[in-house]
């Protein structure tokens, strides 16, 4: 392979050479010879890609050298074209001799039967003196790095290296003594043989890449001219307080239309933009991690920046500083949250404005995103929590809550007509038909958390007593009493006495959760 520095490509093709040099030798199964099929697809990709960049590279010289009357650089871009030419010249005439093996073997393309011949043919083909192809062949390689050395003033390896010019088989006794035909084609299958002359042209179209840009620093193709001049104003603050300095930089920079420039932001390519100036932009956008702060609440933040331009790196460390955000809450309930309840929340950051688009989160309560930006609704199931507040992808910070127990709920006894009794005079017992005992929510936290403030009383123990003893006992299963029965046998001083026994809260989820009750019991006289 070629001496000196080797690009990646270069190091690949070379090691791809040496393997399939080892097993030309052998006589190999049709599974592996399915393997040559697919080196040659993959060795006919890098032809055309080389060959692609080999026409950039020369009109690349001949566009830098233009009408230039330098000695120098008119026989560069001469031998440039000259070098383009002969490439093209043999990789044709390969070409031809490829058809040849396709055709010795019956076949005009690469098929599974060209795959899977094991025959002679092609190798006989390429090593019988009798044959032109062989020599042919070798004898394009020999003048192909003869012209290249002569155009570029470059030395190159050979193309038909002999056993004995390889490390690997320098010293193995069955090979070290063969020419480069023999050894390249001797008990070859033709998919063998084919891959290996492909893989050939891999390396003419590296040698020529290699001379071609020996001859574009010839020409200083290398050397950018900028045809777009634009001043910029670049301010230390784009936003300034009245009475205050406004501060800014002004310069010139320039950019090619001959050339795009690469942008890379920490090894990442950015998309490139057109300014209205016609300079070419590389799109820096990546949201902000904060953490570290100072007194002062800065982060100070960095990237590398670094721009690939006609093969040169320009590389620069920019330093940012991050704000810490403050997290503004507001919220139409309390200070405080309510314990498993549905409690409305707007968390904000104004520093972020129309790039806030949050996400929140936290292990002590659920919760649910609102309709709005920033809005959202908190079920808590422990005494204090944190809601973790992020910001695409990026965290900004957290926000504490206490919350409280809910308050205890009210019980009322109303008549038929759903008027509150009063407790202290009581009712005329001939015209108590029946009662109505609800539970209603403290007025706080009705009006701060209303989805959450509905009562039911699903069981009560209800007492018709006279002095100290029960005249008539029941249960009842909801709010609603019926009296009718009872109301003939009421005397004036005697009382109902209602004992609460169990009560359920709706809540935010429309689930039913049970209260807590407190010998809850409400004495009605009767008059």
């Amino acid at each position: 392979m070629a001496g000196g520095k080797e690009t990646p490509r270069q190091k690949m093709i070379g090691m791809m050479y040496l393997v399939l040099t080892a097993l030309l030798a052998l006589q190999v199964s049709s599974a592996v010879l399915e393997k040559f099929a697919i080196i040659n697809e993959t060795l006919d990709g890098l032809i055309k890609t080389g060959g692609e960049k080999s026409e950039n590279i020369l009109s690349s010289i001949v566009r830098d050298a233009g009408q230039s009357t330098d000695v120098a650089i008119v026989k560069a871009k001469e031998n440039a074209e000259k070098l383009r030419e002969l490439t093209k010249t043999t990789m044709k005439s390969i070409e031809e001799i490829k058809s040849e093996m396709l055709k010795v073997s019956k076949t005009d393309k690469i098929d599974e039967k060209f795959v899977a011949n094991h025959g002679s043919d092609v190798a006989t083909m390429m090593i019988d003196k009798n044959s032109p192809w062989g020599k042919k062949y070798q004898d394009l390689l020999k003048n192909y790095v003869a012209q290249l050395e002569q155009l570029t003033g470059l030395k190159f390896d050979k193309l038909d290296k002999t056993p004995a010019e390889l490390p690997l088989f320098a010293e193995n006794a069955n090979h070290k003594n063969k020419d480069f035909l023999t050894f390249t084609f001797e008990n070859t299958p033709g998919i063998a043989a084919f891959a290996s002359v492909t893989q050939t042209q891999t390396e003419i179209l590296d040698y020529e890449a290699r001379g071609l840009d020996k001859l574009r620093e010839d020409a200083g193709a290398k050397i950018v001219k900028f045809d777009k001049i634009v001043p910029m104003v670049r301010p230390v603050s784009s936003i300034v307080a009245a009475g205050a300095k406004y501060e800014a930089d002004m310069f010139i920079t320039a950019s090619s239309s001959a050339v795009v420039p690469e942008f890379y932001q920490d090894g990442k390519k950015l998309q490139i933009i057109d300014d209205p100036t016609g300079v070419k932009m590389g799109k820096v956008s990546f949201s902000a991690t904060g953490g570290a702060y100072d007194k002062n609440g800065m982060a100070k933040k960095s990237f590398k920046a670094l721009i690939k331009l006609n093969g040169q790196d320009y590389e620069q460390v920019v330093d940012y500083y991050v704000a810490a955000p403050v997290i503004r809450v507001t919220t139409g309930n309390a200070p405080t949250l309510y314990m498993n309840c549905g409690n409305t929340v707007n968390i904000e950051v104004p520093a972020l404005g129309t790039n806030y688009n949050p996400s929140f989160s936290s292990s002590g309560a659920e919760i649910i995103k609102g309709a709005k930006v920033g809005q959202v609704t908190i079920i808590p199931s422990q005494r204090k929590i944190n809601v973790n507040v992020s910001n695409g992808g990026a965290s900004i910070g957290t926000q504490a809550f206490d919350v409280k127990n809910i308050p205890r709920p009210r019980y009322v006894a109303k008549d038929n007509t759903g008027k509150e009794i009063d407790l202290k005079n009581g009712v005329r017992g001939n015209a108590l038909t029946g009662l109505r005992i609800v539970a209603e929510a403290e007025e706080n936290f009705k009006q701060e958390v209303p989805k959450d403030a509905t009562y039911r009383i699903r069981s009560m123990q209800v007492i018709h007593a006279r002095g100290t003893a029960p005249v008539n006992t029941t249960t009842a299963t909801n709010e609603n009493i019926d009296m009718s029965s009872w109301r003939a046998q009421f005397r004036p001083g005697d009382r109902i006495v209602i004992e609460i026994k169990t009560v359920t809260r709706r809540t935010f989820k429309n689930e039913d959760e049970k209260v807590e009750v407190k010998s809850e019991i409400i004495n009605v006289p009767i008059q």
